[in-house]
């Protein structure tokens, strides 16, 4: 099976901060949804079609896989 490496087309992806969520725009830049490394979960905020929902959550979880907490 080939590994997808490029982003869904017409969206894009952008940190919001260091350690921040994960923000996917569309074409017009409007925020979609966010994606939490820390918890795996999308929060879509915008309607998107089923086939591109899944196949962008997909991407974000093997390109920003769940990070371990770091525990003191």
């Amino acid at each position: 099976m080939k590994k997808e490496h490029t982003a869904p087309p017409s969206f894009t992806f952008k940190r919001t901060k260091p350690e921040g969520s994960i923000q996917v725009l569309n074409e017009g830049s409007y925020v979609m949804a966010e994606y939490s490394e820390r918890t795996g979960i999308v929060k879509w905020q915008r309607v998107v079609v089923t086939a591109q929902r899944e196949k962008i959550e997909k991407w974000l979880g093997d390109h920003y896989p769940v990070q371990a907490s770091a525990k003191a």
